[in-house]
């Protein structure tokens, strides 16, 4: 019994896991991605139909962009 629990909390986290990565990363990402990739480069990056490696490339720019935005808001506003 105790296994099967165990086995049901591991799908759930792998679940969560997936959703977190796929709908925080891809979509949410990718969207500030694109604007703070735009800004950065002057419009040259990234084309209008950017690869796959270069969708994951931006994805990623626009989390690590979100969380030091976060970052950024926490420690300004408890000065």
């Amino acid at each position: 019994m105790e296994d099967l629990i165990v086995a049901y909390f591991r799908a759930l986290s792998s679940f969560f896991r997936y959703l977190f990565q796929s709908i925080l990363i891809e979509f949410i990402g990718y969207g500030a991605g694109w604007i703070v990739c735009k800004v950065f480069t002057l419009g040259r990056f990234p084309p209008l139909i950017p690869t796959e490696k270069e969708r994951t490339r931006i994805s990623y720019i626009g989390a690590i962009s979100i969380v030091l935005l976060l970052l950024a808001i926490g420690v300004f506003n408890s000065l």
